[in-house]
């Protein structure tokens, strides 16, 4: 299943601390899917083979999970927030490879995790199995209930954004 809008505002938190992946109104069967036109979608998320070519497969939401961690600990930062206009996110994230950084406060084997996220070619991304192994063997339990903890706050503070 490619989800196609992984982002922290389509993750949910049950009673027992599992987080849940929920909207999947954009999401297909399948490993590849080329979209012939590029509509309403979240380019912040995306990766440079989608805003390209309208390739989604199951790495460009590897790429979107990236951005999800930088969301978690940046305590809901928008993605390239400096950047107002999608066009110009669009133009820097393909012609000029601006990646999203690590958080301050993000500690380094998340960090690590998150920037292989991003890599341009997508067969040099992990998986999500991959995904996986690594956070288990290089991530404490206490990260993941700063990310369970943060997901499932209120954001009375966070102020919607468009863009």
């Amino acid at each position: 299943v490619m989800h196609r809008d992984l982002a922290a505002r389509n993750c949910l938190i049950s009673s027992n601390d599992i987080c849940k992946i929920s909207d999947f109104g954009l999401s297909l069967l399948g490993h590849t899917h080329k979209e012939k036109q590029l509509l309403k979608v979240p380019v912040r998320w995306l990766p440079p083979e989608v805003l390209t070519k309208g390739l989604y497969s199951n790495k460009s939401d590897v790429w979107s999970c990236g951005v999800l961690m930088f969301e978690v600990f940046s305590n809901g930062e928008t993605p390239y927030k400096e950047i107002a206009k999608l066009h110009e996110v669009r133009k820097q994230v393909v012609f000029h490879r601006l990646r999203l950084k690590p958080p301050p406060d993000m500690p380094a084997e998340e960090s690590a995790i998150m920037m292989s996220c991003f890599e341009d070619d997508p067969a040099a991304r992990p998986s999500f199995d991959d995904l996986r192994r690594i956070y288990k063997e290089s991530c404490g339990a206490g990260t993941l209930q700063k990310v369970i903890k943060w997901l499932s706050a209120e954001k009375t503070d966070l102020t919607p954004v468009k863009g």
